[in-house]
């Protein structure tokens, strides 16, 4: 606003994709369960997985950027997500696996879910990949995980503990 630059903010939901990270307190969570999933272990699932969100696939992502910068439209903040929230126990399924409760974390939200009506009627920009194909897209690719570390209660305690940080809490 200061300089008059033309400017949107686009917030981002849950991205998900070939190329998902897998480290770190945020890592998300498919990488953390197709990494479980290649090396036969259950997937440990944070708090009792009825909690939902909001999942984006990665290519609705750069299709709401580039619809973003191909507009005229500026000062404006959007959410980017599916306009749905599905569950961590759902996901489960889908992936096809056991799975360990382990306890929900500080500060972990029981739901993300993106309000989409401002990008779909300013950016005409809707997400085109439902959460089902892009599930299975990333099975088809789940060798990119091969060499992911693979995360376990106590792994996931200790990344868990770098929350209590961003949280202000010691």
């Amino acid at each position: 606003q200061v300089y008059k630059l033309p400017a949107i903010s686009l917030r981002l939901f849950n991205v998900y994709g070939p190329r998902s990270r897998t480290t770190g307190a945020y890592g998300a969570v498919f990488g953390v369960f197709l990494a479980q999933k290649l090396n036969g272990k259950p997937f440990t699932v944070v708090g009792d997985g009825t909690q939902t969100r909001d999942f984006t696939y990665v290519t609705d992502v750069a299709q709401a950027f580039i619809a973003g910068a191909e507009s005229s439209v500026t000062g404006e903040a959007m959410n980017v997500g599916s306009g749905h929230h599905y569950s961590v126990n759902y996901l489960v399924e889908l992936l096809g696996g056991d799975a360990i409760y382990i306890p929900k974390r500080p500060g972990e939200p029981d739901c993300t879910f993106a309000e989409t009506t401002r990008i779909i009627k300013k950016l005409n920009w809707t997400p085109k990949v439902s959460f089902e194909e892009g599930v299975q897209t990333m099975l088809g690719c789940i060798e990119n995980w091969r060499d992911a570390p693979v995360w376990d209660p106590t792994s996931i305690g200790q990344a868990t503990s770098a929350w209590f940080k961003y949280l202000g809490r010691s």
